[in-house]
């Protein structure tokens, strides 16, 4: 390997929820560049439509080709698969729990790579995709919001902490439980016995990754596991959403107004709705700007139980305060500096911090703490380490 810039080729296909993979994407382009990379970045709609633009990349060489979530996997050229056409590693970033994209792990490319966002994510994709040559495991970054030509001691000053929009801001899709539940019955009436349990498990003190907990009350064998997994998803995403559901309504339950912003909030219909506070969905990129006017931000997480949800480190950056479930990374570098309520009693958890939650001087304090913290968490860092993953992989072949 030598120390001439590296040459990526971005090949965007999927539009994750709200403009993110985008997002994510324009930025791993830039920061690249910014380093010194040759980067070529190119959106592709619909790869069967835009198959002549995809065949053009066909026989040229690049340091590694990068996609997010990619459908690309699937896709064949005259030769075979189309990535394998294409002399270079393919780095998949997967944006969820690796059951959610079975379909587009399981294709044996020649030179498959992973970047997943949590360290269990990174053991079950090497048990059960063991075609990945290398999987690393490395979370999203934060999103800072600043105007051109703003003071940033000014803009992040107690004063203007003091009169922020809003109290506690919520960014994230509301599905009531009952939808995936409907689905599962409709689909293997035996899930919803399977997510009752799982989620029992958790609610009685559990902390092991959502995998294992399926593997504790199923008799799947472990060659067709992930598959399995990939069929139950649905379980992952109506636990999920309980949990959403059971936070928010607890919040409004201890008098707090909450402000959303995403799809189907309109959907709720808990006893306390009046202080639901929805707002217009969101396109990602225009979220930290409302955590940079925002005290606290809600979290939920996804059932992670290692990394954090970008949420916490978009709120870090924009110097809010975070309110969220837990998960090891944040118990091992932020647990002092954030408002943890426990799944096991979330409603009990959240009437217990109306001392801090009702006092603008403590959360200030968390904020700016966890703002400093921040620089730790940003996609400079993040782009660092995605360089230093390739550089892995290129002095393996």
């Amino acid at each position: 390997m030598t120390d001439n810039p590296l040459r990526i080729l971005i090949l965007e296909t999927r539009k994750l929820s709200y403009g993110s993979s985008s997002v994510f994407l324009e930025l791993i382009c830039g920061i690249l560049r910014e380093k010194g990379a040759d980067v070529t970045h190119c959106i592709i709609n619909d790869p069967e439509a835009d198959s002549l633009l995809l065949e053009s990349f066909s026989g040229k060489s690049f340091d590694a080709v990068i996609g997010m979530n990619s459908v690309l996997t699937l896709a064949e050229c005259d030769s075979g698969r189309y990535l394998d056409s294409i002399n270079a590693p393919f780095i998949n970033i997967i944006a969820d729990h690796p059951m959610h994209v079975h379909k587009y792990l399981e294709v044996k490319l020649k030179r498959y790579y992973v970047i997943c966002l949590d360290e269990y994510h990174k053991e079950y994709i090497e048990r059960y995709y063991p075609h990945i040559k290398k999987t690393a495991a490395i979370p999203f970054g934060g999103i800072k919001y600043l105007p051109d030509g703003e003071d940033k001691e000014k803009y992040y000053s107690y004063s203007q902490f003091a009169k922020r929009k809003y109290h506690i801001f919520f960014p994230a899709t509301y599905t009531p439980p009952s939808y995936y539940r409907q689905v599962m019955e409709e689909t293997n009436i035996s899930y919803v016995k399977q997510a009752e349990e799982i989620m029992q498990a958790i609610l009685d003190g559990g902390t092991s990754p959502v995998h294992e907990l399926y593997r504790n009350i199923t008799s799947w064998k472990e060659e067709r596991f992930a598959a399995r997994m990939y069929k139950a998803r649905y379980i992952d995403k109506y636990i999920r959403d309980c949990f959403r559901n059971m936070a928010v309504s607890s919040l409004l339950e201890e008098g707090y107004k909450v402000d959303v912003a995403g799809a189907r909030w309109d959907m709720y219909n808990g006893r306390y709705k009046d202080r639901l506070v929805i707002h217009s969905q969101k396109e990602y990129k225009d979220l930290p700007e409302a955590m940079a006017d925002s005290q606290v931000v809600l979290n939920v997480q996804p059932l992670f139980t290692e990394a954090p949800h970008d949420r916490v480190f978009n709120a870090m950056a924009n110097g809010s305060a975070v309110l969220s479930d837990t998960c090891s990374y944040i118990e091992a570098n932020y647990k002092k500096d954030t408002l943890l309520f426990n799944l096991q009693d979330i409603h009990k958890s959240i009437a217990g911090m109306g001392n801090t939650l009702n006092n603008t001087e403590k959360l200030y304090k968390m904020a700016s703490n966890l703002r400093n913290l921040s620089e730790n968490e940003t996609w400079h860092d993040r782009c660092a380490r995605i360089t230093g993953f390739i550089k892995e992989i290129l002095s393996d072949l």
